[in-house]
């Protein structure tokens, strides 16, 4: 079954049947929309995997189209009527009989100096975009480009043929990006003024996400279908949160040791907040509190936005920091030694083989005016409706 929304085809098939499946299986080729399997591998960690009953998707929305009906999960309900952050986090879904598999990953800390740690990821960056352009024959590679996350994108050696997708207020800067490092692909320019898309909008993303960070959808379904449906979109997320020291910042907002330890440490004077600030550094806590943020925090919300992309552009929708390559570099990595400072434009050189030239500011984009309060229960549950849906609330 599917249904038409705003002219995007919301699939629920084809299912194809798996003897084994895993997170890398479903999100390194695009094709089916769910999978039916008896045995699941691994615990996803950065992209959304659902399961109801023996079937397993990356789209939430595919799942509860195919069942025929919406059980509205109260719990999660609640959660996202008092949204107070971008996201909502946990294994629950909207819907109480579709769960969402994984869960945050530890770290062995072998990998301990910028240097190992830099050509570590250069070489996992890599491999992963290789892994995607092997499965994924004659697709175009869109790179999702803005800050420096995703500028290092630029510099792989790509084979399949590429284009570069950028929005204000980072559009000039990346087309300067390009013309200072001699990189001849063509530039996009996005923009986000189209409502057309709205209601398909409101429907792939299921509650999961505040829709005003949920940008450019339209011009990226139209540039998908420009090449033909033949495309692989990629993004750089949360690059910042793990290759500079902003990952001693990165927390889950519900994470209540995170926060008592935060607010000890402000209270600590001179020498003392000194000793404490490195006592909590070398116990490992803002390690184990970074892994356990990327999970109830990065992947609900940035994985969670390649999930719904993917669904309304009907293509590939990747970041090149979430490969199998990168999540054992990530997995192996001591933060506290691999990252004292950004060590992003090191990759770039191991990417490059001589230092690029970045831009000197790293601006974001505005929240989205027209999806204002178009992410709750209420509008999700009404596009159901119209879509011939049985809603059943507790």
């Amino acid at each position: 079954m599917s249904r038409v929304v705003n002219g995007i085809e919301l699939r629920t098939g084809p299912v194809e049947p798996a003897a084994v499946l895993s997170e890398a299986a479903i999100w390194s080729r695009h094709g089916p929309t769910i999978w039916q399997t008896r045995r699941f591998e691994g615990i996803p960690h950065f992209y959304p995997v659902y399961r109801y009953e023996d079937l397993y998707s990356y789209s939430l929305f595919a799942l509860i189209l195919h069942k025929g009906s919406l059980q509205v999960n109260p719990s999660v309900a609640r959660e996202v009527e008092t949204r107070t952050y971008p996201y909502q986090s946990g294994n629950q879904t909207i819907d109480r009989e579709i769960e969402r598999l994984g869960g945050p990953v530890a770290s062995s800390r072998r990998i301990r100096s910028p240097e190992e740690f830099a050509r570590r990821v250069a070489d996992g960056m890599r491999a992963d975009a290789a892994k995607i352009e092997q499965l994924n024959p004659g697709c175009t590679n869109v790179l999702m480009c803005g800050g420096l996350d995703s500028l290092n994108m630029l510099l792989l050696p790509w084979r399949h043929p590429v284009v570069v997708a950028s929005a204000p207020p980072n559009y000039d800067l990346v087309r300067a990006f390009l013309l200072e490092n001699g990189l001849s692909f063509d530039l996009v320019r996005l923009d986000d003024a189209d409502r057309s898309l709205l209601e398909a909008e409101v429907l792939a993303n299921a509650c999961r996400n505040d829709l005003e960070h949920c940008r450019w959808g339209p011009d990226l379904v139209r540039l998908a279908r420009d090449l033909g449906g033949r495309a692989v979109f990629w993004k750089g997320q949360l690059g910042a949160q793990f290759l500079t020291p902003k990952w001693k910042e990165y927390w889950h907002e519900k994470d209540r040791l995170g926060e008592l330890t935060d607010r000890v440490s402000r209270l600590a004077l001179g020498w003392g907040r000194y000793r404490l600030r490195r006592w909590v550094e070398r116990s490992g806590m803002l390690q184990r509190r970074r892994l356990d943020a990327g999970w109830r925090r990065g992947a609900m919300w940035q994985g969670a936005h390649c999930s719904m992309l993917r669904q309304l552009t009907d293509a590939l929708v990747v970041s090149i920091y979430h490969g199998p390559a990168m999540r054992a570099v990530r997995e192996e990595t001591d933060l506290r030694l691999a990252v004292p400072r950004d060590v992003r434009p090191l990759i770039g050189e191991y990417l490059y083989g001589t230092p690029p030239i970045y831009p000197s500011t790293n601006p974001g984009p505005e929240p989205s005016d027209i999806r204002r309060g178009m992410s709750g229960v209420g509008p999700f549950v009404e596009a159901a409706k119209r879509l011939g849906l049985r809603v059943i609330s507790a």
